[in-house]
């Protein structure tokens, strides 16, 4: 909730939060050996299209790279997170944001609005992949 927040009490205590608990130095740290394990795979993919002189979209392997990295920062070394399409769903997200909501100017249209429900499919399809996840690392 920090990016559609409004600013005030609220906001300013969720950013603290996320500054002392979440993007401190430790934290970031403790994720180098994933990252570089990720980045390794990475330039190994690269050396093995070039020996085999193949054409290859850097941006899309680039792209790759990112959520791989953010997967395995989020679920951990979990295999089973590759099913788990983060870029799909952040894909989604912003269309849905930023897509022509017809109900913030017709307002007794609201209760057709189309992009609620888009919301709310997407939303449950988060679900069931981090209860999915919650499931596999039960004690």
């Amino acid at each position: 909730g920090i990016a559609f927040t409004e600013h005030g009490p609220y906001w300013r205590n969720v950013r603290k939060f996320c500054n002392q608990q979440l993007f401190n130095a430790s934290k970031i740290e403790s994720f180098a050996p994933s990252r570089k394990e990720v980045l390794t795979h990475f330039i190994e993919s690269l050396k093995e299209a070039a020996v085999a002189k193949e054409v290859v979209n850097i941006s899309k392997k680039v792209g790759d790279l990112i959520e791989k990295m953010t997967l395995k920062m989020i679920f951990g070394p979990l295999k089973k997170y590759e099913e788990f399409n983060l870029k799909e769903l952040i894909e989604e997200f912003t269309n849905l944001a930023g897509a022509f909501n017809l109900a913030d100017f017709v307002p007794f249209l609201g209760s057709f609005d189309l992009q609620v429900l888009c919301l709310c499919v997407t939303t449950l399809r988060i679900n069931v992949h981090t209860t999915t996840y919650v499931n596999v690392h039960k004690f």
